[in-house]
């Protein structure tokens, strides 16, 4: 009798999710932290599907990857699915003209986009592109 390979089913993820990220430092200290999904990556004949994802605190992490023990950044699916279960949000949210939201803000503060508003802060809390493609701003000197 020849004994099947169990294939584990790869959990997905749509843009906009909330999922629980983990990451390892270069000096080892190892984070568990929230994040919005703002791309998704199709797998290729070489990778799996991975994602990009904007943390609570507001940093960037691209190409991550679901369940990888080996890896220094992977979302954690057992505790996203027990996180969600439980009701835990987050003021994340992704805005069809502006973007996704840098980070996690309060419910009344007003949001402004990158570049909107006066003064020289061009940085917004607002990202305008979801997958991290920035265009070129001024004239570039070669």
């Amino acid at each position: 009798m020849a004994v099947k390979k169990i294939k584990k089913n790869s959990v997905k993820y749509q843009i906009e999710d909330k999922v629980v990220v983990k990451t390892t430092s270069w000096t080892g200290e190892v984070r568990i932290r929230v994040a919005m999904v703002t791309n998704i990556r199709p797998a290729g004949k070489m990778a799996k599907r991975s994602y990009d994802v904007r943390t609570e605190d507001g940093s960037g992490l691209i190409m991550i990857g679901v369940d990888e023990p080996k890896s220094n950044m992977t979302i954690v699916s057992d505790i996203t699915k027990v996180w969600q279960e439980e009701g835990s949000g987050t003021n994340m949210y992704i805005h069809k003209k502006h973007g996704h939201t840098r980070a996690n803000y309060a419910n009344g503060m007003k949001l402004r986009a990158d570049g909107e508003g006066e003064g020289i802060m061009l940085t917004g809390q607002y990202e305008k592109y979801n997958d991290f493609h920035f265009p070129c701003q001024g004239p570039r000197s070669y």
